[in-house]
């Protein structure tokens, strides 16, 4: 039989204050103890018991799920006692790491090569390794040793994703001057990746200046890299430079960093400095690969025209050696076409006649259909898929309209439409998309009343739900797309529960029920340390009601799902008695 939470408290708490129990671990918890009044330690104290005990029982799962585990618990005593979760970290680390053939294999890629896509335990043991790091960057010496560690290890690629996953955590921060380091650290492990530019398009959307400073630097130790057709190192490091400087929004890099969790940029165009170091850097670098590699410049010719205007403007001495360069870049018999300036009125009218043109044939082209939905031309998508024949593939489009066009509309306070255009959805990623923007509308004060039937109405739609995830856009590997190891409908009930939390409480904790119900029947494998929802959901609900949500979280009958679902109602409790540690020192200094 369980012991209920609350009588569970109380008769550690009676206890704890009969013997006053000193803080088992670590200096930070002896450091409070001459600080916090009894009630606040006694407060710490059981709940380092609590996490004791959950780690306890973390010791008999599989080594990825108990590095899950070690994370989420590690968390939760970073308040109470930091040397026992730095501890924790670094076994939770360690347990990440394939075995010594598969890390052999890791450090012998040359920089440079190809990307190769992981398999899914791969992908798993990144994820947990991710959330380690994520934590760990609370303190700047243990994320770099940590970094280090995963480097010696797995070599120069898993230090690229390190350093990258920390300079976008110091982005969010606002922490410039960290995010510079990091992927400074990260362009020496491999400047060809699109790690690095994704993350100094997010910095470029925040402080220009400093994304300007960086990209001049990430162009200074280019050109010490012999970038190759060979490996692809120059499809992807074009291409990347040319989003930098392109300011587009929607450019891959962009697009990239918000499926990241990035934010839409908001981009000023880049500085005259920028401008200059990829002229030169272009031309430089496109000689050197045409000597090594005969035809690069013909390959490339495209990346030499992108260069043509800045040059004009910013480094006209360099006119020499593009003309010789762009000569060698023409194919027999053609014609020099250099772009003007005043090319941008045709590149529009481009894509009217490819519209055009979709509209007469018989079968569009899917390409241009997402171009159309991506600019909000939602019209002009619908005439276009209204073509083609009654299948899959064309309610995939459809789906694919609705989704973005519903939430335009939420957003332009045209909540009838968008509610209409909700109600069609049918894919369970869809659906967590659409929902939750329209009930942060609803919010005010004329839409309230229509929060509880759309959360019903979330709820039904996602039971039915198909839980595939969507097919990648064309010319984007499946493999980065497909999603294995998730339960999308899983995933999307435990978003929706935090969504709603702050419009309806007592509908948001209905919701974690049914994720739990989820979990309990879903068919995610938890081996690979997949929690299969939003671990977040026990941690944002608890304070609304810490019973109800513990109750949830004991009622999930995987053990590992368990553990972490407690470890992440205690991150809470944590946070709330370091806020009462905090106001407390506060009243003391005032006296």
């Amino acid at each position: 039989m369980k012991m209920q939470p609350t009588l569970r408290r109380v008769l550690l708490l009676s206890a704890m204050v009969i013997v006053a129990t000193p803080a088992p671990r670590g200096q930070s918890g002896q450091k409070n103890q001459t600080i916090d009044s009894e009630e606040v330690l006694i407060e710490r104290n059981s709940l380092l018991s609590d996490l004791q005990t959950l780690e306890s029982r973390a010791r008999k799962l599989e080594p990825l799920p108990r590095a899950s585990a070690k994370a989420e618990i590690a968390d939760a005593a970073w308040t109470l006692d930091r040397e026992w979760s730095k501890r924790l970290l670094r076994e939770a680390c360690e347990l990440t790491f394939p075995d010594e053939e598969e890390q052999l294999k890791l450090r012998s890629r040359p920089v440079g090569s190809a990307p190769t896509f992981s398999g899914s335990n791969q992908i798993a043991r990144d994820v947990i390794r991710n959330r380690v790091l994520e934590i760990a960057s609370r303190d700047k010496a243990l994320a770099g040793q940590l970094a280090q560690l995963s480097e010696k290890t797995l070599g120069k690629l898993e230090a690229l994703y390190q350093y990258s996953n920390l300079a976008a955590k110091s982005i969010e921060a606002g922490d410039n001057e960290a995010a510079t380091d990091y992927l400074l650290k990260a362009i020496d492990a491999d400047p060809t990746m699109l790690n690095v530019g994704s993350m100094i398009f997010q910095m470029a959307a925040r402080d220009r200046k400093a994304a300007d400073t960086l990209i001049v630097e990430y162009i200074e130790r280019l050109r010490s890299f012999p970038i190759s057709q060979s490996n692809g190192s120059a499809l992807r490091t074009y291409m990347f430079l040319r989003d930098l400087v392109a300011n587009n929004s929607g450019s891959y890099l962009a697009l990239v960093g918000k499926s990241a969790g990035g934010k839409d940029p908001q981009l000023r165009p880049p500085g005259p400095m920028v401008m200059r170091a990829y002229v030169g850097y272009v031309i430089e670098s496109l000689g050197a690969l045409e000597q090594r590699e005969p035809g690069s410049a013909i390959r490339f010719r495209g990346t030499l025209l992108s260069a043509w205007l800045p040059l004009n403007e910013y480094a006209p001495e360099l006119l020499g050696p593009f003309s010789r360069l762009e000569r060698l870049s023409r194919r027999p018999g053609e014609e020099t076409s250099l772009t003007t300036a005043d090319d941008k009125k045709p590149r529009e009218e481009s894509y009217e006649q490819r519209v055009k043109k979709a509209l007469d044939s018989d079968q569009p082209d899917d390409l241009i259909i997402n171009i159309a939905i991506g600019r909000g031309d939602f019209d002009k998508a619908r005439e276009m898929i209204d073509k083609l024949p009654d299948d899959s593939h064309k309610s995939q489009l459809i789906e694919s309209v609705n989704a973005p066009e519903a939430i335009a509309l939420a957003e332009q306070g045209e909540i009838d439409q968008a509610v209409r255009l909700a109600e069609r959805l049918t894919r369970a990623t869809s659906i967590v998309q659409v929902y939750p923007v329209l009930l942060k509308k609803c919010l005010s004060a004329e839409n309230k009343w229509r929060a509880t039937p759309l959360v019903y109405q979330a709820i039904k739609q996602l039971k039915k739900a198909d839980a595939t995830p969507m097919p990648p856009p064309p010319g984007m590997p499946e493999t980065i797309a497909a999603g294995k190891g998730y339960d999308f409908t899983l995933l999307s009930l435990s978003r929706l529960a935090k969504a709603i939390v702050e419009v309806d409480e007592t509908l948001a904790l209905a919701v974690l029920d049914e994720t739990v119900s989820a979990a309990n029947k879903s068919s995610v494998d938890s081996s690979e340390g997949r929690v299969g929802f939003d671990l977040d959901v026990f941690k944002r609900l608890a304070p609304k009601n810490e019973e109800r949500v513990h109750q949830a979280a004991e009622d999930l009958t995987d053990r590992f799902r368990q553990i972490v679902a407690l470890a992440a109602i205690n991150q809470w409790k944590a946070s709330e008695v370091e806020k009462k540690s905090r106001v407390e020192l506060s009243k003391r200094k005032a006296i």
